[in-house]
């Protein structure tokens, strides 16, 4: 019974957008043929390899397809998984997919139950066998040593409200709630409510990463508005957590420029750096999803957004080439690491702004 309301829950996602969001629709888009030009439109198994970022990007092409309703990329999306030799009756170890399960997502866009079963079964075994802090905090094994990170995170309570979405195990859904917490106890800046990128990255291994950083706010508004859309509606779960995310979403708005932009090191003055793509385009999209499916309400976060979307055309030219996008502060020591701007091709920003295209212009 549950695996059949879930069914009917993704549908229902699918048909919502295409009711909220403006088609930018049945005509394809430029940086995704960019994107596929330079992978071959995937014909060979190289196409398809790569870190986590391809990924991000095919998710992205995921989502402009099933928000758009423009088929036009849905070749592609099968040659991509084909290539990969990937079938839904598959079980994904949790550890080659840390920050974005793109296999989900095209179960979403198949719905094919086979998938269900292996996605439970995988969860169960995350849930145990994760890495915890003292507090219990989930973390990433990095180079032998558990720190927490935000970007893990967000994948994670994503990940646990869609197990419990498919289970109807309400465990998931404590986990979710209580990590978020744990997190926003241990990485929440009190003042801003932004979030440091984690803990256990300095010499020092109780101190928590210098500043906050405009992506990975991104991904704080990408964990929590995803965990959202599976939470139970009106349960004390989505209240918990629309709190958590209304408070981030204010806190950001004190930190957007004028242009519509944020900056790679928002809690510091702009002058101080950059204005940064991926940032923007995932702060403002995963916003303009919340306000669509009313986890948060207000028009001043449909100006943020709208702002947003004029701020990075300015980053953005005929050449598909998405400008200002950071290349990630490595093992997040020092400030100086976030400052620099990373090469014009980061997928980061491509993904971003391909999901930034899918939202009302």
């Amino acid at each position: 019974m549950i695996h059949t309301a879930f069914l009917r829950h993704c549908l229902s996602v699918a048909v919502l957008g295409l009711c909220v969001y403006t088609a930018v629709a049945q005509k394809p888009d430029r940086f995704i043929d960019s994107f596929l030009e330079k992978r071959h439109h995937f014909s060979t198994v190289e196409d398809v390899e790569g870190n986590y970022t391809i990924d991000l990007t095919v998710d992205a092409m995921i989502n402009y397809e099933t928000q758009t309703g423009d088929t036009t990329y849905l070749a592609a999306i099968d040659r991509f998984f084909a290539l990969r030799r990937y079938n839904f009756a598959e079980q994904i170890p949790y550890q080659k997919i840390p920050f974005c399960d793109v296999y989900f997502s095209y179960f979403q866009l198949k719905r094919d139950s086979a998938f269900i079963k292996p996605f439970i079964a995988e969860s169960y075994r995350m849930m145990k066998e994760i890495a915890r802090s003292p507090e219990g905090a989930i973390c990433i094994n990095h180079k032998g040593e558990n720190r927490m990170l935000i970007d893990y995170l967000q994948n994670y309570i994503s990940r646990m409200a869609k197990a419990g979405s498919l289970s109807g195990d309400t465990t998931f859904f404590d986990e979710t709630t209580r990590q978020i917490r744990l997190y926003r106890s241990i990485l929440q800046y009190s003042n801003s409510k932004l979030y440091s990128q984690g803990r256990g990255w300095l010499v020092d291994k109780s101190e928590i990463s210098p500043s906050a950083w405009s992506r990975g706010q991104g991904w704080m508004m990408r964990g929590l508005v995803s965990a959202l859309e599976f939470l139970p509606p009106n349960s004390h779960y989505s209240t918990e957590v629309s709190e958590y995310l209304k408070e981030l979403s204010v806190g950001l708005l004190k930190r957007q420029d004028e242009d519509g932009m944020w900056h790679t090191l928002p809690l510091l003055g702009n002058k101080e750096s950059a204005p940064e793509v991926s940032g923007t385009a995932m702060i403002a999209y995963y916003m303009s999803v919340a306000l669509h499916k009313g986890f948060i309400e207000g028009r001043h976060f449909k100006t943020a957004v709208q702002k947003s979307i004029r701020g990075v055309h300015n980053y953005t030219g005929g050449d598909c080439i998405v400008r200002n996008v950071s290349k990630g502060p490595g093992p997040l020591v020092s400030i100086d690491d976030y400052r620099q701007m990373g090469e014009c091709d980061n997928l980061h920003g491509l993904q971003a702004i391909i999901n930034l295209q899918t939202i009302e212009h």
